[in-house]
């Protein structure tokens, strides 16, 4: 990904970078959109954005490279909420992502790219 300008490093898990994540954004018309999930993977990126958390992409690896990762609060989604203290709301509300955990394993089969319905995942080797 070099595209530093509109998805900076914003973070670090599970051993590879989050970018863009929590950017303000809008659309064509300078209406706020949601807040960004960001792009989460260095060699195998996923727009938590785009993802809609299908499973596919788990279905078809064939090294189990992906977890599901809580997003709780549908954070991103202009629903969110603040559920940090409400267990209740946490499981009412929550959504799960998946999150490539083992990155570093991927043998660039590129069968999860091709199977995700929103192409949220690039693979680059």
């Amino acid at each position: 990904m070099d595209d530093t300008e509109n998805y900076p490093v914003t973070g670090k898990h599970h051993d590879h970078e989050v970018r863009g994540e929590g950017k303000k954004r809008t659309d064509a018309e300078g209406k706020p959109m949601p807040i960004s999930l960001g792009i989460h993977g260095t060699k195998v990126a996923v727009d938590w954005d785009a993802c809609v958390a299908d499973g596919a992409c788990m279905d078809v690896c064939p090294v189990s490279l992906y977890e599901w990762e809580l997003n709780p609060g549908q954070m991103g989604t202009g629903n969110d909420k603040d559920i940090s203290k409400d267990k209740a709301l946490y499981a009412k509300y929550r959504t799960d992502k998946c999150d490539p955990v083992r990155e570093s394993e991927c043998i660039f089969c590129m069968a999860c790219e091709s199977v995700c319905p929103t192409r949220a995942i690039k693979i680059t080797p």
